[in-house]
């Protein structure tokens, strides 16, 4: 029983940090690129194009993010799953933060597909979609 006990803390002594913590909602101080511009956004400003290829729409009046703020049904708060709309971005809430915060997965932002953390200053609607 001892054996197994030290054997269990010197894995976890010698795992990387990655490894050795759970992975939360609220990646704090990460920012994760997933993947580039979709081939069916080439030459347009591209978060609201992206977000409805990823939720399966197909009107192309969507590729304007402030348009996003007609779509769906008004949610009265940042959630996971909720729309998050400014005048020029639009993403997909994946959580909360402690501090007001969102995480928001979107496109174009830096030109990739990213999930980090956001301020909710100058958002214009929270959507269900």
């Amino acid at each position: 029983m001892l054996r197994t006990v030290i054997l269990a803390a010197l894995a976890l002594a010698l795992a990387s940090p990655a490894d050795a913590r759970p992975r939360r909602a609220h990646h704090r101080h990460h920012h994760h690129a997933v993947v580039g511009r979709p081939q069916a956004c080439a030459g347009i400003p591209w978060c609201g194009c992206w977000l409805r290829l990823r939720l399966g729409l197909d009107d192309a009046g969507l590729n304007l993010a402030r348009a996003w703020a007609r779509v769906g049904t008004a949610a009265a708060a940042p959630a996971a799953g909720v729309v998050a709309v400014w005048r020029h971005h639009v993403g997909i809430i994946t959580g909360v933060l402690d501090d007001g915060r969102i995480m928001l997965l979107s496109g174009n932002d830096g030109n990739a597909v990213r999930e980090r953390p956001r301020s909710i200053r100058g958002v214009i609607a929270f959507r269900r979609v």
